[in-house]
């Protein structure tokens, strides 16, 4: 069914149903069909409200003799606009699980530099051969985590072309340079990481086309001290983030060894308390989940 016939479907059904609506209380409706869309019960549920909302959208665009087609492209072309050029700086990450640590990172990122956005970058499977929880958990563990903060994304471009990706690498420079940044060409991109990986980021396959093309933002860690001049980014536009940094020791591997019993009182301050929910909703932290 088409846009145009969807819209036509819906005014006859109002038509049918109801009389005139009156703009602001069209408006009042659709806002309460919105509320509802938070409220649902389980996945039935938010399935018939979402269609309760359409209608009600698609309907507002019949009175204002409005072609909802063209309304969404519009909006689109403004997302695009908006887009371009816009600075990203990508934190790449398992997520097995996501920590504290990892948002006390991309805060930090937000609060020292210049990016508009912080991406977490979640790889489909471990470029060393690592297990990982199921990737379908680790990425709604860290949507769950970065709801509250507005510019904080996750993103799950590896692990949706994953099988096509993996074919040819599974290098992280690799699928950056070959795969990630050709699919995004509106963003500048820049990459986050530790002290204690950027003792060996010039190992990476494809490091040099990294320090080349993308901004490194370094940030300290305890225990990790990095030499920057006699590095490959000893270029002055890759930033060590050393001094008034908050940074943290915790890793995903300490919270799935402390985890192991699901006592929340070990992992109260390793994990916000949406992950622990769900770490134990799943059973994430069994032994046997790792594959």
């Amino acid at each position: 069914m088409t846009t145009e016939e969807l819209q036509a479907l819906v005014r006859r059904s109002h038509d049918q149903h109801f009389t005139h609506t009156e703009l602001r209380e069209r408006l009042r409706d659709l806002s309460s069909q919105v509320s509802q869309l938070i409220h649902h019960r389980d996945a039935t549920h938010l399935a018939q409200e979402a269609g309760d909302t359409g209608w009600a959208v698609l309907q507002l665009c019949n009175e204002l003799k409005l072609d909802f087609a063209t309304a969404v492209q519009g909006a689109v072309r403004r997302l695009d606009a908006t887009a371009k050029g816009r600075r990203v700086a990508l934190i790449g990450t398992s997520a097995n699980p996501i920590t504290n640590a990892h948002l006390t990172m991309a805060l930090e990122i937000l609060a020292l530099t210049d990016v508009h956005e912080v991406w977490f970058y979640l790889v489909g499977e471990h470029p060393w051969g690592k297990k990982l929880m199921p990737a379908e958990h680790r990425l709604e563990m860290v949507r769950r985590a970065i709801a509250r903060y507005p510019k904080l994304r996750a993103c799950d471009f590896e692990m949706v072309h994953g099988p096509r990706i993996y074919e040819k690498t599974n290098e992280t420079a690799e699928v950056l340079r070959d795969f990630f940044a050709p699919a995004f060409p509106e963003y500048q991109f820049s990459w986050v990481m530790g002290s204690d990986v950027a003792q060996t980021f010039e190992k990476w396959k494809g490091a040099e086309w990294m320090a080349a093309n993308m901004r490194m933002w370094i940030i300290h860690r305890l225990g990790y001290d990095w030499d920057q001049a006699s590095s490959i980014l000893r270029d002055s536009k890759h930033v060590y983030l050393r001094e008034n940094v908050v940074t943290s020791n915790i890793s995903s591997s300490l919270v799935r060894e402390r985890g192991r019993g699901y006592e929340h009182e070990k992992l109260i301050a390793l994990v916000p308390d949406v992950v622990w929910d769900y770490l134990v909703e799943h059973r994430l932290l069994d032994p046997e989940v790792l594959r």
